[in-house]
């Protein structure tokens, strides 16, 4: 099965003030916010506006993202698969484990090995039922 498109996210330096731009662009309601001290992340979830979930991401940690720069979120039926997959492809994915606060599994490919982009491996339904509150 091919993978779809799960999320977009999208870096910013100040949530605050990309929080209001983002609502203006997308005409929707306030964000879900959700803070992962742990990985020093603080997330605005946009979920009403009739698609894929638009994801804020504001980080005081160390990381190759940049203000504006998008990670490409897919949805996937079995993640030790496509992990599996994708190193068989020679693509190096990072295995990330649940956190306290962000409690679900992923996999990463970094800008280095995504054609500068990150791709995010998210098992299906898990990154909406972690913004909803049912994870």
């Amino acid at each position: 099965m091919a993978n779809k498109l799960d999320h977009i996210g999208i870096f910013v330096d100040d949530l605050d003030a990309a929080i209001a731009f983002y609502r203006t662009v997308i005409g929707t309601k306030d964000p879900i916010i959700r803070e992962v001290p742990e990985l020093k992340l603080k997330l605005a979830f946009f979920t009403d506006q009739g698609g894929e979930i638009i994801e804020l991401v504001s980080t005081t940690g160390k990381t190759e993202m940049g203000q504006g720069d998008v990670v490409v979120a897919l949805e996937v039926e079995d993640l030790d698969a496509e992990i599996a997959r994708y190193g068989s492809a020679g693509i190096k994915v990072h295995d990330q484990p649940p956190t306290e606060n962000l409690p679900l599994r992923r996999g990463w490919v970094t800008k280095g090995g995504g054609m500068n982009t990150i791709i995010e491996l998210c098992p299906k339904g898990a990154v909406r039922a972690f913004v909803t509150g049912a994870a």
